[in-house]
């Protein structure tokens, strides 16, 4: 019995094409199930074309297919974003950050100002300005008197001894002048708080606590440098004052408060005298 032979598919084919369909494994894919997810290498071919070589959403859709072609077939399903309202949203996420950042840098600036000690209190008239700066310095003569008998207490050096003495003495006159020009001004003899003289004195309270009470010259050299940074904020503070009373046409404050200043650039006068002659040679020699 004969056999009936099918004129369709593999059958169909001549020798040659079926040898050729062999050789290749029978891997050949009808072109309804090819997609780019599965063949990357033509995806990346419709990407180079723009896609227009190929059907479906591809052709239609130029971008979306070199986006695929660089991807490799492997098609982003992810929505759409809407750039201006992601920006909004980072805009929103960032605002309690920068409100907190904003917050911080204005408690620094008020820090600031209250380290600056006479300028946080409103003053709005050279009066005002004056009055205050007058309690800024009178705190700070009170503080001096303070901190000057433990430096004489440590001082080694005959002259720099007799010299903090005798500013011990002037000092106290410093405070009674500046309670004179207060009652000039009839305003209340009255003392604020001053950050600057108060860390220059720790300040040299620190440094003369690191050196050895045995190292005699190097003790004096180090308080001759604290009692002459003490010297230069009063001589800038009292040359200030003197200035103001002048333009304010206070002259008779300003002619008790010149008293203060120029006794104050003698003291620092001597101060360097000393360390000159005497004690930075001591020091370095021991």
């Amino acid at each position: 019995m004969k056999t009936k032979t099918s004129n369709r598919g593999f059958a169909s084919m001549d020798e040659e094409k079926q040898r050729e369909i062999s050789r290749k494994g029978g891997e050949s894919v009808p072109d309804e199930k090819r997609s780019f997810s599965k063949d990357r290498a033509l995806a990346s071919e419709a990407g180079r074309k723009g896609g227009h070589s190929s059907g479906g959403i591809f052709a239609k859709d130029p971008e979306r297919a070199r986006e695929a072609g660089r991807k490799g077939g492997e098609t982003s399903h992810r929505p759409k974003v809407d750039l201006a309202l992601s920006v909004s949203c980072a805009r929103y996420k960032r605002a309690p950050f920068q409100a907190s950042l904003r917050a911080v840098q204005a408690n620094d600036q008020i820090n600031e100002v209250k380290a600056m000690g006479f300028f946080s209190k409103g003053i709005q008239t050279m009066d005002e300005l004056f009055v205050q700066t007058l309690r800024d310095i009178y705190y700070a003569e009170q503080k001096i008197l303070q901190a000057l008998p433990t430096m004489i207490e440590e001082s080694a050096n005959p002259g720099l001894r007799s010299a903090l003495e005798h500013h011990l003495a002037e000092t106290q006159n410093h405070v009674r002048r500046v309670e004179e020009v207060f009652d000039m001004q009839d305003a209340e003899p009255k003392a604020v708080d001053c950050p600057a003289i108060d860390g220059t004195i720790k300040e040299a309270k620190e440094i003369t606590g690191d050196v050895d009470l045995e190292e005699k010259g190097v003790l004096d050299a180090a308080l001759i440098a604290a009692a002459q940074a003490v010297e230069h904020y009063e001589i800038a503070r009292y040359g200030a004052l003197v200035a103001w009373a002048q333009a304010l046409g206070r002259e008779d404050c300003a002619s008790v408060l010149e008293q203060n200043l120029e006794e104050e650039k003698a003291a620092d006068k001597k101060l360097t005298e000393i360390a000159e002659s005497e004690v930075n040679a001591e020091a370095s020699a021991a």
